[in-house]
Order: C-alpha cells, then structure tokens, then sequence
C-alpha cells in the first residue's frame, strides 16, 4: 500500500462481496413482495406498508452505523469488524425471508425483512467507507471501482438465470418456492466466502487523520463541504430522473413497444453490456477525469434515449430495440464507477481540512439519498402518468401515452441534462487530488515524527 495501490487479486477480493448481495437485493424489492402475496397469508397492502417502513428505518440506521464505524478502534481496522458481523446477519435473515413457510403472515414478513436491512447496512456502509481508505491513489479508484461494479452486475445477471437454471425440475421459467430456496442456500455458501478473503487478505487501508469524528464537528465540516453538496446536487437531480424512468421502463416496454414478453432477454442483455463496459469506462475515466467521463454519459444517455420516439407504438422491432438499449447500457455503465471514486476523493478533501476520518459517515448520506429516491421515483412516476389518465393494462389514449413518455423520457432529458452542467466543470481532478493526499501525507508523516521525537524524550 505504499503507492496507495491495490494489487488487482487485493482489489478483486474487495470487491468480491457485491457479487452476492446484488444477488439478493435485486429480487428483494422487484418479485420478493409479489411472492408474499402469493404464497403467504400477508396482505398485498400491509407488505407493501412494512416496505415502507422498513426502507425509512434502514435509511435513518445508515447514518448511525457510519458514525459508530468512523470511531471504531480494533486490532482489525475500523471497518472489518462491522462487514464480518453484518454478513453473519445478512445470512441468517436470508434464510428466514426468503423461505417462507405457507402460514407466514406479516409479522413473520416484517421481521426478516428488518433483520436483512439492519444486516446490509452493517455491511454496507463500512464497506464503502472502507474504499476510500484501501485505495487513495485518482486513477485507481476507478479501477477498483468498476471491479465492484462487475460483481454487482454479474450479481444482478445470476438472479435472473437461476429460474433457468431449475427449470429442468421445476418445468418453469417462472420465479417461485424453488427459485427462492436456491438463492438463499447459494448467498449463504458465497457471502462467507468472499467475506473471508476480503477481510483476510485485504488491507485495512490509510485512514490518514488526526482525530476520530464527534457529532459537532461532523455537522460542521459536512456542511462546509461545498465539494460534497456540488457532488450531491448533481447526483440528486440525476437519481430523481433516474428513478422516475425505471419506474415506469416495463409499461414503456409492455403496453407502448409491445415487447412485455421479451423484456426478460432485454434486461439480461443489458446486464451483460454493462458488465462488459465496467474495464472500458475505467480506462475513459482515468483519460478524461472521472467528474467529466460521468457528466457525459448522463447528457448523452438522456439524448439517446430519444431515438425510442422513433419506433411506432405497439410494433417496435426486437434487434434494433436491442440496439437502442445496448448503447444505453453502455452509458448507464459509468454511473456504477463514478460515484464511489468521486465521493472517496471528496473524503481526502475533507481529512485534509477537518483533520477526521469520516468517511463512513460521507459514504452513508449517499446511501440515505439513494435510498430515498428509490421511493421519491415511484412516488412522482405513478401519479404523474395518472394524471394523464393512463391506465395500467388499459387502453390508453394519446394523452395518456404523451404521459408515459413524458415521464420516461422528458424528465431525464432535463434531470440528466442540469446534472450533467454541475458535474462538468467539478473541481477536484486528478492534478487536485494528488495535491490533496500529498498534504495529507506530509501532515500524517509530520505527526508520525513528532511522536516518535517525544517518545525518545
């Protein structure tokens, strides 16, 4: 580590981890609530009442495991200690909410699903903060990043084969009983594992920083960070875009193109592009400078996506529609990097000036924003085509498809395209940075030297 470097087997293994939780936490909030409804005696409304609740208390918990991980003081690291006692959680809570048995009600439901949350966060959280210790060299961010954006896809692309995968016993396709039971068993064979060699091979990393964080100066040197607002801003107003899009990308797909049978092929086609572009966005990012590699994909991806108003409603070709939808996959694939490089250089700045270490707490904001935009996305998107009139399986005048576009389309188009101008001009480049941890060296070299000087007198 004294390059600041990860060797790529060191940087591979920590990024190992995502491969299963991206695993688990793709079916958790898109099919696992349909399923309860389905083969459970809890209520489709109460299931999706406990979500909501279940979402805001893992929201408000980030917060406070970053902080208690930021203070942590072991023979391990700050941030081993919590991704070990989170994957023994995580585990444990996978088996329960994932195998249900058939008088299962919401209370059941309700209680594994608040053990997988708080298992994840425990996780979570310490494992982003501990990136921006484990490697501080610009260009090498981005490569470790993308490792953890290849497992997290691959992650996502297994979730969807698995149901291929048994459908030689189960004689479906479908994603039931069988499917679940096999996901649990797997992410309780493959979590242990990775987590082992992540924590045993893996350095603790350089948390360079004189002091460890109290709440008062915490608040302080978050709210004087105008790096980290600017960064935020623009990842704010590009999540909300974003989330409204996704949102509503199956009723595009369904009732506008007509292709609601092959959207399982499209979206496993689009896991695989994005897995394939993680190296090549890595190499654009170190060329071109991480803040305007990603400004780019978002203004390019949100102009692309244009080309959609060319096919007819209801008789869009599959292949070009694959076309359209590969080159987007290759632009979403820089929004899996960018965020965790650019917000751990945000972190050195801020050990530079506060002199603390509060990168767990940095890293858990951001997980709170993404999480609260998941819900504000579905929250704006619904009503917004229903105020179009569109209805969901209907038929669907011109007005109320102008809505379902408007919502696909025209509000990235703006989101994307003002996050895009905050991001551009981001002040912290490589040149910047080196100038960043170079300063923070000297000072950490400076402290070193003092300290041995005082303990010879």
């Amino acid at each position: 580590m004294a390059s600041g470097k990860l060797k790529l087997w060191e940087g591979l293994l920590y990024a190992l981890p995502w491969n299963a939780y991206a695993f688990i936490m793709l079916p958790l909030g898109i099919v696992l609530p349909t399923y309860y409804a389905e083969a459970t005696l809890a209520s489709a409304t109460s299931i999706g009442f406990v979500s909501g609740i279940a979402r805001i208390f893992d929201a408000v918990t980030d917060p406070l495991i970053g902080y208690a991980s930021d203070r942590t003081r072991s023979r391990w690291g700050k941030r081993k200690p919590w991704i070990v006692v989170g994957s023994v959680v995580t585990c444990v809570a996978i088996l329960f909410l994932f195998r249900p048995p058939h008088d299962a009600g919401i209370a059941y439901y309700a209680f594994a699903s608040f053990a997988l949350y708080v298992g994840y966060a425990l996780f979570d959280i310490p494992h982003k903060a501990w990136f921006s210790e484990v490697t501080v060299d610009y260009a090498d961010r981005s490569r470790i990043a993308s490792y953890v954006a290849i497992f997290t896809v691959l992650g996502s692309i297994l979730f969807w084969v698995v149901p291929l995968a048994l459908s030689p016993w189960t004689h479906t396709t479908a994603i039931g009983p069988e499917s679940f039971d096999a996901i649990a068993w797997l992410f309780v064979l493959v979590l242990p594992l990775s987590i082992a060699g992540a924590v045993t091979a893996v350095p603790a990393g350089q948390p360079l920083a004189s002091q460890s964080p109290d709440l008062k100066s915490l608040a302080r040197s978050i709210r004087r960070n105008r790096l980290f607002w600017r960064y935020l801003s623009a990842a704010a107003i590009w999540g909300l875009g974003q989330g409204m899009s996704f949102s509503v990308v199956f009723l595009v797909m369904r009732d506008y193109l007509g292709l609601g049978e092959r959207f399982g092929i499209l979206m496993i086609a689009f896991f695989v592009i994005q897995f394939a572009s993680m190296p090549v966005w890595a190499r654009i990012m170190n060329r071109w400078g991480k803040h305007r590699a990603w400004a780019f994909s978002w203004g390019f991806g949100a102009l692309w996506s244009l080309l959609l108003l060319a096919f007819a409603p209801g008789s869009a070709p599959f292949w070009p529609m694959l076309g359209l939808m590969s080159v987007s996959a290759f632009v979403n694939a820089a929004s899996y990097i960018a965020p965790r490089a650019v917000l751990g250089d945000i972190v050195d700045y801020d050990i530079l000036v506060s002199r603390q270490n509060s990168s767990g707490n940095y890293f858990a904001f951001n997980t709170l924003l993404d999480k609260a935009l998941i819900g504000v996305g579905v929250g704006l998107a619904f009503p917004l085509i229903g105020a179009f009139g569109y209805q969901i399986g209907g038929h669907n005048d011109a007005l109320a498809t102008f809505g379902l576009l408007f919502c696909y389309l025209g509000v990235p188009l703006v989101t994307h395209s003002t996050a895009a101008a905050i991001l551009w001009n981001f002040p912290l480049d490589a040149r910047r940075h080196a100038i960043v941890r170079a300063r923070i060296e000297q000072r950490a070299r400076r402290a070193s030297a003092h300290g041995v000087a005082t303990a010879a007198t």
